[in-house]
C-alpha cells in the first residue's frame, strides 16, 4: 500500500514517488509518459519503482495509486 512516507518533494515543483505495484506503476508510467526506468531489484527482481512528477500532476498519481492499494 502507498502512502505518504512514499511521496516527497523534489527540487523546485517536483515530487518523487516510490511505487511498490506493478500495475499502478505500468498506468502511473503511460499517464506521465515515462520512456527509462529507475528501479529496485533484489535476487534479480524489480520489487518497487521511483518516478518524478510535476506537481500539477501529482493529485492523478495519487488517485492511480489509491486504485491499486
Amino acid at each position: 500500500m502507498e502512502t505518504n512516507d512514499n511521496i516527497w518533494k523534489f527540487g523546485a515543483g517536483h515530487h518523487k514517488v516510490y511505487i511498490t505495484n506493478s500495475k499502478a506503476y505500468k498506468k502511473i508510467k503511460v499517464y506521465l509518459g515515462i520512456s527509462r526506468d529507475s528501479y529496485y531489484k533484489k535476487n534479480g527482481k524489480v520489487f518497487a519503482w521511483d518516478i518524478t512528477c510535476e506537481n500539477k500532476k501529482l493529485s492523478k498519481v495519487k488517485k492511480i495509486l489509491k486504485e491499486y492499494s
